[in-house]
């Protein structure tokens, strides 16, 4: 065993050697036994296309007869891509102001913007999802948030006013025509994705 004194100029890399040792040098026989008894249920191919936040493996009890599990512990795995394939259902105001473009300018649309966010942030965590199924498609975001959504949302100023709200899904764009005060804003937007989530704008 290599044995070297850790002196301040070399702690850093002492802590990097120390974690790699306990996260995964230690216990590297047993990880690789776990992947080969995995690779027995699911493809390794298959799950070369998830990474460490799309992956999910639960363990339970095994009360299912033919299910594969091991049988010291009686346990049986179900492993998915949950959060690839569903993405996730938490709608963050404040992810999604930080991530969204803004097309438009001047103090009409500043106080239009303030009134959207305000009204996000009231909004239940249903009529969230509409308005994200309203705009995108989608009523579920990405796995990592706004962030990874692509194209990004935008919020752009519709040349017009009093009108329901447009959304052109290929693009994520939300088309927001002004409104004389925060209740009328509210209204239209939900109005807009509680009778026109069929819809689509064509441009």
């Amino acid at each position: 065993m290599l044995r070297a004194q850790v002196s301040n100029a070399s702690k850093l890399q002492y802590l990097e050697a120390l974690a790699q040792w306990r996260l995964a040098a230690r216990v590297r026989r047993e990880v690789a036994a776990f992947l080969r008894g995995l690779a027995l249920l699911v493809p390794t191919n298959l799950l070369a296309i998830f990474d460490e936040n799309e992956l999910e493996v639960e363990c339970a009890p095994s009360r299912l007869l033919g299910r594969r599990f091991a049988p010291r512990a009686n346990m049986w795995c179900t492993v998915t891509g949950q959060l690839l394939v569903c993405g996730t259902g938490e709608v963050c105001v404040a992810d999604w102001r930080a991530h969204a473009l803004v097309a438009g300018s001047g103090r009409a649309w500043e106080r239009l913007l303030g009134w959207f966010w305000a009204a996000l942030a009231n909004f239940s965590g249903e009529e969230r999802a509409r308005l994200l199924q309203f705009t995108t498609g989608c009523s579920q975001l990405p796995p990592g948030g706004f962030q990874e959504l692509n194209p990004r949302f935008q919020i752009t100023a519709a040349p017009t006013f009093g009108a329901l709200p447009t959304a052109h899904t290929c693009f994520n764009q939300l088309c927001l025509p002004d409104y004389d005060s925060y209740e009328q804003l509210v209204h239209a937007l939900l109005w807009a994705i509680n009778e026109g989530g069929e819809g689509f704008g064509m441009i």
